[in-house]
């Protein structure tokens, strides 16, 4: 099942579907991921291009270090000698600054609600940033005291968030 989404003029990518290799890491799942999420941001980029809409270089948001440093750095990682060369794109098009690469902390990364089980608070804050209204029921009692929750534990949430930063 694949899911396109655009948030804030952006296009964000869901694929749900195994990947072809078994990775011998996490840093190593990561990178291969970021050579898939590489392969689509490449490709909006060309379309971009060709309809003439100007935009930024595109950011990938990873929460791996590990992974990010991979693209970083150009010299042989002893962790990383044996993954394949075509899964590299993503280190060879940040060199080219076609792309960027960014981490996001695991607590921030949105995609999580399609791939764990979360809590009232952070589904409720993930569904507002994905911008996905709740779903309303015939009973607008029940509506109305979901909804209120949520707002509630979205508030804690905002405030927590701005408390770190």
């Amino acid at each position: 099942m694949d899911r396109d989404r655009t948030r804030d003029g952006c296009h964000h990518s869901h694929s749900g579907q195994k990947q072809e290799i078994n990775a011998l890491s996490t840093c190593e799942a990561e990178y291969i991921a970021m050579s898939e999420a590489t392969k689509d941001l490449l490709w909006l980029s060309g379309l971009c291009k060709e309809l003439e809409w100007k935009h930024s270089v595109p950011l990938l948001l990873v929460d791996n270090q590990g992974a990010i440093a991979l693209t970083a750095k150009p010299g042989k990682h002893s962790k990383s000698k044996h993954i394949d060369n075509k899964r590299h794109m993503v280190r060879r098009n940040v060199e080219l600054k076609l792309l960027t690469t960014q981490h996001i902390g695991t607590e921030d990364m949105v995609a999580d609600i399609m791939t764990k089980a979360l809590g009232a608070v952070k589904f409720a804050r993930f569904r507002r940033a994905m911008q996905v209204l709740p779903v309303l029921s015939e009973d607008s009692d029940a509506t109305t005291s979901t909804t209120s929750s949520e707002a509630a534990a979205s508030s804690t949430m905002d405030e927590a968030a701005a408390s770190r930063d």
